[in-house]
């Protein structure tokens, strides 16, 4: 595993942090984000978190709220809490035509076939590949349905010969058979969750072939943010900058590190914070594996091989929309053999275990609502567990210390299938 961020200073307390959080492809704003910070907080009245009010930031496009937390000696810690926000653009690529949401799905689901990127995330992850391909496959089943039902209920009418008997019951046939089809449908967005799935590989599809720009002069004022904390002195100091990325919005918190690295690395390793990044039920491959996506492959490579960056990522195995216990960056290697020695900004790959953290009837309602064990991490559970994110946000210690004891997940091949995909 990489070696603790700019030596020592990993081992200093903590007494003052930044967190610049990036949610995932999410139109809800940071409203709901705050809430699920102060639930998580109220739920483990002996961390002693408190949670400001929310207001907004003095950063272009970002809302801030403040953690307060006891330090261990008398006094209190304090993390800035920075949500760096996109959900204005995700709202644009929210139409609420339901032919255009069909349309969109079957033609993502296309082009990931034919570019060979849905092969390789089922090697990678065969709950991330169903999770994507099971709007598109559904689609296709309910619309074989229709066809099917149609044409027997034609056979059966002019079987009947009936006249105009006959054509009434034809369109009655026909209304009935909308509303079925209407019905499916409708219960079908709302099980595999296909509104936010397909809309969200849209845009990652044009993402990776460069047709975002709103999305990219996004990143780079959450990159500017960043950069701008790296030289802070005096009451402003900040001891550690801890950048979380939640799904879709790992793949911005690599961009935004990897952008922001040049600027940051011109300061002197003792004057600047302890720069950490945590993801959290990563999907990173989604981008990565796309043949187009060569830019943000460099961003991973860029943080692969940084000495002063240290990266926790978090999955589950039983939450279906990550690439659980997954490196990242092995997609870097250009088909070459993981090295015996991980370079030193090689993820740490950090298992949940959720199973030891409820008791069996809430693992088992957890299981089964795919939406609540995406959004797991980001809440309190009812155990103490291994993966303590309260406590990295809001605590004494940095993320390197906090999680130096915990051992990482390596080689993880149990949701792999046909063999280790061509990095």
């Amino acid at each position: 595993m990489n070696p603790p961020a700019a030596g020592d200073l990993t081992e200093r307390p903590v007494r003052r942090r930044v967190v610049l959080y990036l949610g995932g492809f999410d139109p809800q704003g940071p409203a709901r984000y705050h809430a699920m910070v102060k639930a998580a907080a109220a739920a483990r009245p002996d961390a002693g978190v408190t949670v400001g009010p929310r207001r907004r930031g003095d950063a272009p496009h970002t809302s801030s709220w403040t953690l307060r937390w006891p330090d261990g000696h008398g006094g209190q810690g304090e993390t800035q809490y920075h949500f760096l926000r996109w959900d204005d653009l995700v709202r644009a690529q929210w139409p609420r035509s339901r032919w255009r949401l069909v349309a969109l799905t079957l033609s993502a689901t296309a082009r990931m076939v034919g570019n060979g990127s849905l092969w390789r995330i089922l090697q990678t992850s065969w709950p991330a590949f169903l999770a994507l391909t099971l709007p598109a496959f559904s689609l296709l089943a309910l619309g074989l349905l229709g066809l099917v039902l149609g044409s027997g209920w034609v056979a059966l009418t002019r079987a009947l010969s009936w006249g105009w008997g006959s054509a009434g019951l034809a369109l009655l046939g026909g209304l009935i058979g909308w509303l079925v089809l209407t019905s499916a449908f409708t219960w079908l967005q709302s099980r595999v969750q296909m509104d936010w799935l397909m809309r969200s590989a849209r845009y990652i599809l044009r993402q990776a072939r460069g047709q975002t720009p709103e999305l990219e002069a996004r990143i780079d004022q959450h990159a500017a943010t960043l950069a701008a904390l790296a030289g802070q002195e005096g009451t402003q100091r900040v001891d550690e900058v801890l950048v979380v990325g939640h799904s879709s919005g790992c793949m911005l918190a690599v961009s935004v590190v990897a952008r922001a690295l040049a600027r940051w690395q011109g300061h002197p390793a003792q004057t600047r914070p302890v720069l950490s990044l945590l993801t959290l039920g990563q999907c990173t491959p989604v981008l990565s594996f796309q043949p187009e996506a060569h830019g943000f492959r460099r961003e991973l490579a860029l943080l692969r091989a940084c000495e002063t960056l240290t990266w926790v990522d978090v999955s589950s195995p039983v939450d279906g929309c990550c690439f659980a216990l997954s490196d990242p960056t092995l997609v870097c290697l250009d088909g070459q053999p993981a090295p015996p020695t991980p370079a030193p900004g090689t993820p740490k790959c950090l298992n949940p275990r959720w199973v030891q953290c409820f008791s069996p009837q809430s693992y088992r309602a957890l299981k089964r609502d795919k939406m609540a064990c995406h959004f797991q991490y980001l809440q309190a559970t009812e155990l103490p567990g291994p993966c303590d994110v309260l406590n990295w946000l809001a605590g004494p210690r940095c993320l390197a210390a906090a999680t130096a004891a915990l051992p990482g997940v390596t080689d993880y091949r149990g949701l792999q299938r046909f063999g280790s995909p061509r990095r």
